[in-house]
């Protein structure tokens, strides 16, 4: 048990900082996980000691900051910043002081931020609906041709690519509702009206467990970086291909994003990846994750290296041992190197 409002009183940006945000003046480019933010959008303020961005639309206090950064659920946020805050927990010997408030960690869930219209969570059947009316267009594939990806590849991992996005929400509107549509984050209600999550001609990538599609990213199929990727309002993406962990293989590579795991697989290399530079790691992927083996391989970029050692961290942290792995020289990440080896120009 947590003193919980001691832990939300720690200045907000002092936890921001100590995740790796570099503020200037209360603002800072964001980090959550599934947001490449090429502007500051990610602020926070003193006087409510909340977080927000702007462009993704997530926010909260010091432990929701750390559950989302870290990957964890609210008993290890809680753990984390009294770790690294010096304030310890209120478990030993004696009883909590009269009138401090405890708490008990919660069973795992995600808040709806204020303005929606219920809890956010993921619905299977609208994702799996969604990626139904995507087929693969040309112009899709001629981009993942240019990544070095194969068909045989795309087929396995599902991969589509959105039409025309207002029509396919109207569609979606008629037949789900507007209430479905946004607690999973697929619809967002702007100053103008409803708008899709997702932007037209995007290339879809579902991320399945057990069967079923939990969550859906969307990338620009194109060079430029502006919205490169695109994920459902306010839903944390799970990791991606957890069907690598149902097979026997002793040694699983984790990757720093979807590409890359695609680029693994190609390689005969079985991986999971994690959106963006952080990890949400739950208890059941850690559960198939203990007795094998665990290589950490982020981009070869003060990004990348952050990356792999908070990974590696917090693996330590659920009592397995994982190691990192640097990419060759000149090498970028897992796609580079696949496109070296098939011999496209980078």
């Amino acid at each position: 048990m947590f003193d919980a409002e001691k832990l939300r009183a720690i200045p907000i940006a002092s936890v921001a900082t100590a995740l790796g945000f570099q503020l200037s003046r209360g603002m800072a480019r964001c980090r959550l996980p599934g947001h490449d933010d090429e502007h500051p959008s990610f602020s926070v303020r003193s006087r409510t000691n909340r977080f927000n961005c702007f462009a993704c639309n997530r926010g909260g206090d010091a432990i929701d900051l750390v559950r989302i950064m870290e990957g964890t659920d609210f008993l290890g946020a809680c753990r984390w910043l009294g770790g690294r805050f010096g304030i310890d927990d209120t478990r030993s010997g004696k009883s909590p002081r009269r009138g401090v408030r405890t708490v008990r960690d919660p069973l795992p869930s995600v808040t709806a931020p204020a303005g929606s219209t219920g809890e956010v969570g993921s619905d299977s059947e609208i994702f799996t609906w969604i990626l139904a009316q995507s087929p693969l267009a040309p112009s899709g594939r001629a981009y993942l041709d240019s990544r070095g990806f194969v068909p045989a590849t795309l087929a396995h991992f599902g991969v589509g690519q959105l039409g025309e996005g207002k029509a396919l929400l109207r569609a979606a509107r008629e037949r789900f509702g507007e209430t479905r549509l946004e607690r999973c984050g697929v619809m967002i209600k702007g100053r103008y009206g409803p708008y899709l999550a997702f932007r037209s001609g995007y290339l879809l990538f579902p991320f399945v467990i057990d069967g079923e599609i939990v969550f859906l990213q969307a990338r620009r199929p194109d060079g430029e970086r502006d919205s490169r990727w695109l994920c459902p309002a306010h839903l944390p993406p799970p990791p991606f291909n957890l069907e690598a962990l149902a097979g026997s293989a002793p040694t699983i590579t984790i990757c720093e994003g979807v590409t890359d795991v695609l680029s693994a697989h190609q390689l005969g290399i079985p991986a999971i990846g994690f959106v963006g530079a952080s990890a949400r790691i739950d208890a059941p992927t850690i559960a198939r994750l203990r007795g094998r083996n665990v290589a950490v391989l982020g981009d070869a970029d003060a990004a990348g290296a952050g990356f792999a050692q908070r990974l590696v961290r917090l693996l330590g942290d659920h009592g397995i041992t994982a190691s990192t792995t640097s990419m060759p020289e000149g090498i970028n990440d897992l796609n580079d190197f696949l496109r070296a080896r098939e011999g496209i120009d980078r």
